[in-house]
């Protein structure tokens, strides 16, 4: 097996303990074991960069942050935006069109800034929903919830974000944008909930440029997640691998499967594979 020169990770339900808000320690040790030996990381999350920038300086860590689904990336935590993708406005519009007709609300990513299309019933709920550090004085996080950015956001957009429990609606949306919408997919990261992202974009696709960019071949590349938006880099690494929590298709599509994210399976990853 090629030795591993970069380890490119999720963040809520693979890195983070179940609480979504800590990286457990073990998690912790294991990632400066790997960056002492020079291996490269990642977060490939669909955090914010900031977000999930604010994890990596906690921790101490050197990482690349490829955020919102790996359609921006930053070279290190709170650094400057090195690349950012977004779907043609084009496109974005119709989307817009599509999620309003289905009478579904949703909220633009874009970059640094996340923007509601209404005032959510739930401020706080969706405050929470879109990351752990929306505050936090150093961050440039920007968070709209009265629908007031959406149509100038319309021409930036890297990342719809739609949740229902209705499961039908989330269905006819799915397929009135895969059947006439072009410039655009669409993946999951929860049962209740599509993401629409640029044509293209995924975080296997940023995992593959980064990598590059680096001089890395993917043989030498591992990738760790747990769910659907993560089987783009898990199938792309050498080493693939999900956790123990990882949804069916997510395990079926890794090379190995290690403990749950409560059981510090990314240590277990690490130590195992890209340590031994």
């Amino acid at each position: 097996m090629p030795r591993i020169r970069l380890i490119a990770m999720d963040m809520d339900g693979t890195l983070l303990a179940g609480d979504g808000r800590t990286i457990p320690r073990d998690n912790v040790l294991a990632l400066r074991r790997a960056a002492d030996r020079g291996i490269h990381l990642a977060l490939a999350t669909g955090r914010l960069p900031d977000d999930a920038g604010f994890f990596a300086s906690d921790a101490g860590l050197p990482m690349h942050i490829l955020a919102i689904n790996g359609s921006v990336r930053v070279d290190e935590p709170l650094g400057d935006v090195v690349s950012a993708r977004f779907i043609p406005a084009a496109s974005a519009r119709a989307i817009a069109r599509a999620i309003w007709e289905c009478g579904l609300r949703f909220s633009i990513s874009s970059v640094h800034e996340v923007a509601f299309s209404s005032m959510p019933e739930d401020i706080e709920a969706a405050r929470r929903s879109q990351g752990t550090y929306l505050d936090r004085r150093g961050g440039r996080i920007r968070l709209s919830l009265d629908g007031s950015r959406i149509e100038e956001l319309l021409d930036r957009v890297n990342k719809f974000s739609v949740i229902s429990d209705d499961a039908e609606r989330l269905a006819r949306l799915k397929a009135m944008i895969l059947s006439g919408i072009r410039n655009a997919d669409v993946t999951s990261s929860w049962y209740d909930n599509l993401e629409i992202i640029p044509e293209g974009v995924n975080k296997g696709s940023a995992v593959k440029e980064l990598a590059a960019s680096l001089g890395i071949r993917m043989s030498e590349v591992m990738a760790i997640g747990d769910q659907d938006n993560d089987i783009p880099m898990i199938a792309e690494a050498g080493l693939g691998v999900a956790v123990g929590n990882a949804s069916p298709a997510a395990r079926a599509a890794a090379d190995h499967v290690v403990g749950t994210n409560d059981e510090c399976g990314v240590a277990q990853a690490i130590e195992a594979l890209a340590l031994s």
